[in-house]
Protein backbone atom coordinates (compact mmCIF):
# COMPACT_ATOMS: atom_id res chain seq x y z
CA UNK A 1 0.00 0.00 0.00
CA UNK A 2 1.40 3.41 -0.56
CA UNK A 3 1.12 6.16 1.98
CA UNK A 4 -2.83 7.80 2.65
CA UNK A 5 -3.91 10.26 -0.28
CA UNK A 6 -6.24 12.11 2.12
CA UNK A 7 -7.68 9.44 4.21
CA UNK A 8 -7.37 7.47 0.81
CA UNK A 9 -5.05 4.29 0.30
CA UNK A 10 -3.70 2.43 -3.02
CA UNK A 11 -2.72 -0.58 -4.22
CA UNK A 12 -1.69 -2.03 -7.47
CA UNK A 13 -1.16 -5.60 -7.79
CA UNK A 14 -0.92 -7.48 -10.88
CA UNK A 15 -3.26 -5.54 -12.96
CA UNK A 16 -5.81 -4.45 -10.70
CA UNK A 17 -6.10 -1.29 -8.99
CA UNK A 18 -7.21 -1.03 -5.61
CA UNK A 19 -8.34 2.29 -4.27
CA UNK A 20 -9.31 2.25 -0.24
CA UNK A 21 -11.78 4.62 0.56
CA UNK A 22 -11.31 5.42 4.92
CA UNK A 23 -13.94 6.89 6.78
CA UNK A 24 -12.10 9.76 7.19
CA UNK A 25 -12.50 11.26 3.40
CA UNK A 26 -15.19 13.33 4.22
CA UNK A 27 -13.42 14.93 7.50
CA UNK A 28 -12.20 18.05 5.89
CA UNK A 29 -8.68 17.58 4.84
CA UNK A 30 -9.53 15.74 1.87
CA UNK A 31 -8.59 18.36 -1.13
CA UNK A 32 -10.69 18.52 -4.57
CA UNK A 33 -8.08 17.12 -6.56
CA UNK A 34 -7.72 13.32 -4.69
CA UNK A 35 -8.71 11.44 -8.03
CA UNK A 36 -6.21 13.46 -9.86
CA UNK A 37 -3.78 12.42 -7.55
CA UNK A 38 -4.83 8.53 -7.88
CA UNK A 39 -3.89 9.18 -11.78
CA UNK A 40 -0.64 10.50 -11.32
CA UNK A 41 0.42 7.90 -8.89
CA UNK A 42 -0.93 5.40 -10.99
CA UNK A 43 -1.33 6.00 -14.74
CA UNK A 44 -2.47 2.69 -15.69
CA UNK A 45 -3.08 0.98 -17.82
CA UNK A 46 -4.57 -1.69 -15.59
CA UNK A 47 -7.20 -4.54 -15.87
CA UNK A 48 -9.46 -3.84 -13.80
CA UNK A 49 -10.07 -0.47 -10.82
CA UNK A 50 -11.78 -1.03 -7.46
CA UNK A 51 -12.90 1.60 -5.31
CA UNK A 52 -13.35 -0.26 -1.85
CA UNK A 53 -16.06 1.89 -0.12
CA UNK A 54 -16.79 -0.67 2.71
CA UNK A 55 -15.59 1.48 5.28
CA UNK A 56 -17.34 4.67 4.40
CA UNK A 57 -20.92 5.95 4.97
CA UNK A 58 -22.77 8.45 2.95
CA UNK A 59 -19.87 10.37 1.05
CA UNK A 60 -19.43 14.62 -0.32
CA UNK A 61 -19.97 15.52 -3.61
CA UNK A 62 -16.18 15.37 -4.00
CA UNK A 63 -16.39 11.51 -3.74
CA UNK A 64 -18.80 11.46 -6.52
CA UNK A 65 -17.03 14.06 -8.85
CA UNK A 66 -13.72 11.80 -8.32
CA UNK A 67 -14.93 8.99 -9.03
CA UNK A 68 -16.59 10.22 -12.03
CA UNK A 69 -13.09 11.68 -13.63
CA UNK A 70 -11.69 8.17 -12.53
CA UNK A 71 -13.86 6.14 -14.65
CA UNK A 72 -13.60 8.91 -17.46
CA UNK A 73 -9.55 8.76 -17.24
CA UNK A 74 -9.69 4.97 -16.62
CA UNK A 75 -12.45 3.97 -18.90
CA UNK A 76 -10.08 5.84 -21.94
CA UNK A 77 -7.66 3.14 -21.42
CA UNK A 78 -9.78 0.69 -21.86
CA UNK A 79 -10.82 -0.62 -18.73
CA UNK A 80 -14.16 -2.31 -17.96
CA UNK A 81 -16.86 0.10 -15.46
CA UNK A 82 -14.97 1.01 -12.04
CA UNK A 83 -15.84 -1.41 -9.49
CA UNK A 84 -17.76 0.13 -5.90
CA UNK A 85 -17.00 -2.18 -3.64
CA UNK A 86 -19.59 -2.30 -1.51
CA UNK A 87 -20.64 1.28 -1.10
CA UNK A 88 -22.93 2.46 1.84
CA UNK A 89 -26.92 2.02 0.28
CA UNK A 90 -27.34 6.25 0.33
CA UNK A 91 -24.37 6.07 -2.07
CA UNK A 92 -26.34 3.74 -4.34
CA UNK A 93 -29.61 5.98 -3.70
CA UNK A 94 -27.34 8.99 -4.96
CA UNK A 95 -26.10 7.39 -7.94
CA UNK A 96 -29.35 6.06 -9.06
CA UNK A 97 -30.98 9.00 -8.72
CA UNK A 98 -28.45 10.94 -10.83
CA UNK A 99 -28.19 8.10 -13.02
CA UNK A 100 -25.06 7.60 -12.48
CA UNK A 101 -25.01 3.65 -11.18
CA UNK A 102 -25.02 1.96 -14.76
CA UNK A 103 -21.01 3.64 -15.18
CA UNK A 104 -19.88 1.41 -12.57
CA UNK A 105 -20.29 -2.07 -11.27
CA UNK A 106 -21.64 -1.78 -7.27
CA UNK A 107 -20.84 -4.96 -5.34
CA UNK A 108 -23.69 -4.42 -2.45
CA UNK A 109 -22.84 -4.42 1.31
Amino acid sequence: MNAPLHAVMTNAVDGVLTILVHKEFDSGNVHQDWAQQVQVMHPGPFTKVVVDCSQCGLLSSTFFAGIMQLRQYYGEQGVPPLVLDRPDPRIVKNLTILRLHAFFTIIPR
